[in-house]
């Protein structure tokens, strides 16, 4: 349930975001923006709405490339934990065994002793 809700959270949030800009862009579609270059040392003049999709798309991927960031480095961190986990089990499978055989030749070894006793 709590997955659910987050997941709506977040594409309700997403929605308001992308709805904002693209509101944005509609309202100064025609305005044009002039912005300086530091390294070519000229004066560049385009319109905002390239300005504002440039951006856009330029932080979705860069949101795309974290969250892929993210979930690669749980996923290693959920892979160890499974590998730890599966030695574990492994491990406490080899002492029951171990434990079993045990209990096995001592059983073998009470029996030949009673028949050693009865046989005096």
């Amino acid at each position: 349930m709590k997955k659910n809700i987050e997941k709506l959270l977040y594409i309700l949030i997403n929605l308001i975001v992308f709805a904002g800009i693209a509101l944005f862009i509609y309202f100064n579609a025609s305005r044009s923006v002039e912005f300086f270059c530091p390294l070519m040392q000229r004066t560049f003049s385009t319109k905002l709405i390239y300005l504002t999709i440039i951006h856009f798309a330029a932080a979705y991927i860069a949101g795309i490339a974290i969250c892929a960031f993210i979930k690669s480095k749980t996923d290693e961190l959920c892979n160890a934990y499974q590998k730890r986990h599966e030695n574990i089990s492994i491990a406490k499978d080899e002492n029951v065994a171990k434990i079993a055989a045990l209990e096995a030749k001592i059983e073998t070894l009470e029996a030949a002793l009673e028949s050693a006793l009865k046989n005096m």
